[in-house]
């Protein structure tokens, strides 16, 4: 099974016009850094990586796992990772704050950013109104947090009427539980499979995704600096393909995709996983407009609308679309498509 698995994903890869046989001493190197830990949702890039793509594009990539957006954001600024994943949004508020040293999206993973607030139904806490005056604990710089200014904004409430518990990403489940906060902002999976790996029922947990709740957000992207890109433009097109390689095979066999996820962190529960993947996959990368359009389609107007409400409700300025985002390293649009 797993074979056939990798045989697929290896006809992806071809299929797409990935070379074959790469030469190890030819292979760039490239330091790649996750948004995040080693689970679910990242099966996309231990399926590039476990399929050879990279290997067959040329690329020697060492992938290392995430603390947070704003964590990938920082180390791909600063020159120790030459590629990194973050949320889209929280790209748009660092280039605000470094209008000189700005950071540029080259492909965009998740349709729809599971940015969110996550709480127990025990709080009484139903609507984004119900928010005010409530405590939420999430990491400083974390994209949640970032984007809350604009989820606040589109429901009417003001961002200051909330306390902030600023704690580590891997405790916002367990400072829930405990009761030390009111609710907990973050991407909508990880928590989501946090509060269920320690024992919550489904039915006890409130979700408020802000995608749901008038903030039709981007949310993960391949991040780069601009001038790297530019510098290696052949690389960074191969690692665009394997991407897509990468997703393609993960919606086809998600039991394949966690299996090589099992290699980066063999303390995963496949069920858990496996439940994160397919979140992930129907709710933010699978959306209609990816069914109509393709990946990284990016509708100027969409786009437009995205840049205008997260820039005002971050308090800067409106950024031109080719500050944040090229088109220059996706693969043609045929091979973007997810469904034929």
């Amino acid at each position: 099974m797993r074979f056939r698995s990798w045989l697929f994903v290896f006809t992806i890869a071809a299929s797409i016009g990935i070379p074959i046989g790469a030469d190890a001493a030819e292979r760039t190197h490239v330091r790649f850094v996750l948004d995040w830990a080693f689970e679910g949702a990242q099966a996309i890039w231990t399926i590039a990586a476990e399929s050879g793509c990279f290997q067959q594009s040329g690329l020697d990539v060492k992938i290392d796992r995430g603390f947070g957006s704003g964590d990938a954001v920082s180390k791909v600024a600063s020159g120790a990772y030459d590629i990194g994943v973050s949320d889209f949004n929280t790209l748009i508020g660092y280039n605000g704050a470094h209008p000189n040293e700005k950071l540029i999206a080259t492909f965009v993973i998740s349709d729809l950013s599971p940015t969110s607030v996550v709480t127990l139904k025990r709080n009484h806490i139903s609507k984004p109104q119900d928010l005010v005056g409530k405590r939420i604990g999430d990491a400083q710089g974390e994209a949640s947090r970032v984007l809350f200014p604009a989820f606040a904004k589109a429901n009417g409430i003001d961002p200051a009427a909330v306390t902030w518990v600023t704690i580590a990403p891997n405790l916002r489940q367990t400072t829930l539980l405990q009761g030390q906060s009111d609710a907990a902002a973050g991407h909508l999976f990880t928590v989501l499979t946090g509060l269920r790996a320690l024992g919550v029922k489904d039915e006890d947990i409130v979700l408020l995704p802000y995608a749901e709740w008038g903030v039709n957000a981007f949310g993960s992207s391949v991040i780069v600096k601009p001038e790297w890109a530019a510098a290696h433009p052949d690389v960074m097109r191969a690692f665009v393909k394997c991407a897509v390689v990468g997703v393609k095979g993960s919606i086809a066999d998600p039991k394949y995709a966690i299996a090589t996820l099992k290699k980066f962190n063999t303390l995963l529960d496949d069920k858990i996983e496996s439940a994160s993947l397919e979140f992930s996959t129907t709710k933010a990368i699978l959306t209609e407009d990816v069914k109509k359009h393709g990946m990284s389609a990016m509708e100027p107007g969409r786009l437009d609308r995205v840049l205008a409400q997260i820039s005002e409700a971050l308090q800067i300025a409106k950024p031109a679309p080719s500050d944040v985002w090229t088109a220059a390293y996706l693969p043609p649009h045929e091979e973007l498509m997810l469904v034929k």
